[in-house]
């Protein structure tokens, strides 16, 4: 393991972090050239770049709120009823087997304009206005993906909540309910602080996915149309595959690792679990 740990872990990263202070393109130079951080200053003046990371904000919040949303209505529900919580799990962990790019085909077909089913279904209802070409549309595309994204990775996020909330005992449940609270007040006073430490890995793990997405736009859109679906670690993919520039290419993945962990410290102290104190 440590040998392991060793060369496929700890060497890319030290590796790619020299890269991030150099100039290197591994087809026409014979030794990266460093350049310190000039490097970083140049690729935050790149308009490619800035068009990137407004593609990754318009992705991350959809997808962010989503997903977070949906996964605890959905296990709330599962929660709660007295048979078949199994089942359900099992359930909404099917799509998690399923690879992200056979997701992102599968939402292609679901959403083609002609013979998709959900314009077909919009036909149906009567709204044929909004049978439109989602993922050609440079407006709709990126939002077309969160939710392609979303309902892979729902799943997990599921699990992690159920099993969370079945942690919470009854007793305190069953006591605030005799004590005449609605379902909101049991959720903000009750269930969310018990919840703390599941929200924690489960927003994590959330904001980890939307940030690093990849195979969605490289499969479905090639991040068109235009530059609308360019996200930060498809940029990144770009410049060191297309364009062959190493060094740049992990600047865009080192910047992208920051934004993870900044935003990874935010929300571990948003929902960092307080011990009770006596009065």
């Amino acid at each position: 393991m440590l040998i392991f740990s060793v060369l496929f872990l700890a060497y890319p990263l030290l590796y790619s972090g020299y890269l991030s202070l150099t100039h290197y393109n591994y087809a026409t130079d014979e030794a990266p050239q460093f350049i310190g951080f000039q490097g970083y200053i140049e690729t935050f003046q790149d308009p490619l770049f800035h068009v990137a990371l407004v593609n990754q904000v318009k992705f991350t919040i959809p997808y962010f709120i989503l997903t977070f949303m949906l996964s605890l209505a959905i296990a709330i529900v599962i929660s709660n009823l007295i048979r078949g919580i199994t089942f359900f799990q099992i359930l909404f962990s099917l799509p998690m087997i399923i690879p992200l790019s056979l997701v992102g085909i599968m939402f292609e077909w679901i959403l083609f304009p002609d013979f998709g089913i959900f314009n077909h279904l919009l036909r149906v209802l009567g709204i044929a206005s909004w049978n439109v070409k989602w993922y050609s549309d440079p407006r709709l595309a990126i939002y077309c993906l969160a939710i392609a994204q979303a309902w892979k990775m729902v799943g997990f996020t599921v699990l992690i909540l159920v099993a969370g909330l079945q942690t919470i005992p009854k007793a305190l449940r069953e006591a605030a309910q005799i004590d005449g609270v609605n379902f909101f007040e049991e959720l903000w006073y009750i269930i969310i602080p018990n919840l703390k430490p599941s929200l924690f890995i489960c927003t994590t793990w959330i904001l980890i996915n939307s940030l690093k997405v990849f195979d969605l736009p490289r499969v479905v859109t090639e991040g068109g149309p235009g530059t609308s679906t360019v996200t930060l670690y498809f940029y990144s993919w770009k410049l060191g595959f297309e364009q062959l520039l190493m060094g740049r290419a992990s600047q865009v993945a080192y910047i992208t690792a920051a934004i993870i962990l900044l935003f990874s410290w935010g929300l571990n102290r948003l929902f960092r679990h307080e011990p009770a104190k006596r009065g």
